[in-house]
């Protein structure tokens, strides 16, 4: 017998298209390239670095994106801060993905995709001026993704297009890097920092101040010179504490060979762009290292 509880439509569960789908949701950081004319007529062609990250809502039936990003030119100038909001799922009475974007710019937008095989592709919905498609590519070790625009029905146009790798957990890194961290941190850290700094050693020492506490910290890092100031390895990723403090702060001092420095600008840029100005045996040293911290010196008010 038919009840009035029979009649209330129940909740969708999530299934094997939802399984497809996180397949391409991966907790990830990025670098590439933003075309000229990507943002715009006029706009400057552009590098970028980004992370992402990913969780699930409504018990799987959703999969929601965190994106931040980092725009510069082409001369290491930063030109600004994107950040982006996304929630896609599959939609089973259209027989398909669909997905709501909101981003920095107040541009919000719905949109449909599919998956064919290693691919997968959202593009706008409705007839609107400028149409927006998206594509996640899966490589071996990464993922290719793309951002195409069409203005009133014309040829899709390259926007942007980045390199996407992979994080092992939330936050960017394993257990086994998480581990590593913390032996650094409480045991080989403190013993480096007798060295770090001084001349002829290999690390140098960054002072920097406590986005919360306000306090000034030091920590040895593997700085190396390049034009106009240092390249700091991100070994372990962009979220470690000294590196969000510089970034916070807009720089610090960093001590290397015996020469004290304030250093400005901070910068997240990919390795291709400071790994010409190493060593030989720095650039083995540090071939496995996806990103550096690039700032700017400046003589040091206390030099004489």
């Amino acid at each position: 017998m038919t009840t009035v509880l029979d009649r209330v439509p129940k909740p969708v569960a999530a299934g094997d298209e939802m399984e497809a789908l996180r397949r391409f949701h991966r907790d990830t950081t990025w670098t590439g390239t933003i075309a000229e004319g990507g943002m715009g007529p006029g706009s400057p062609a552009m590098t970028a670095t980004g992370s992402g990250t990913h969780h699930a809502i409504q018990d799987g039936r959703w999969v929601v994106g965190d994106y931040r990003q980092e725009q510069y030119l082409l001369d290491g100038t930063h030109v600004l801060s994107w950040q982006l909001h996304w929630v896609a799922g599959w939609d089973p009475f259209r027989r398909e993905y669909r997905a709501v974007l909101a981003d920095c710019y107040g541009h919000a937008e719905v949109m449909a995709g599919h998956i064919d095989g290693d691919r997968l592709v959202f593009e706008s919905t409705g007839d609107p001026a400028v149409r927006i498609r998206l594509t996640w590519e899966r490589r071996p070790g990464a993922v290719l993704w793309r951002n195409e625009a069409s203005v009133d029905g014309g040829p899709w146009s390259l926007v942007e297009e980045y390199r996407c790798t992979p994080t092992a957990a939330r936050g960017g890194h394993s257990r086994s890097n998480q581990a590593v961290r913390t032996f650094n941190r409480h045991v080989l850290n403190p013993l480096m920092l007798h060295l770090a700094g001084r001349r002829h050693w290999y690390a140098a020492r960054i002072e920097h101040v406590g986005r919360r506490s306000g306090r000034t910290h030091v920590t040895p890092v593997a700085a190396r010179p390049v034009p106009d100031g240092f390249a700091l390895p991100l070994p372990y990723g962009r979220d470690t504490d000294w590196c969000r403090n510089l970034l916070a702060a807009g720089g610090g001092v960093v001590t290397a060979d015996g020469v004290r420095r304030t250093v400005t600008s901070p910068r997240i840029v990919p390795a291709e762009q400071v790994r010409d100005s190493f060593t030989p045996s720095w650039r083995r040293m540090l071939a496995g290292v996806p990103e550096f911290l690039l700032v700017t010196t400046e003589p040091d008010p206390g030099d004489p």
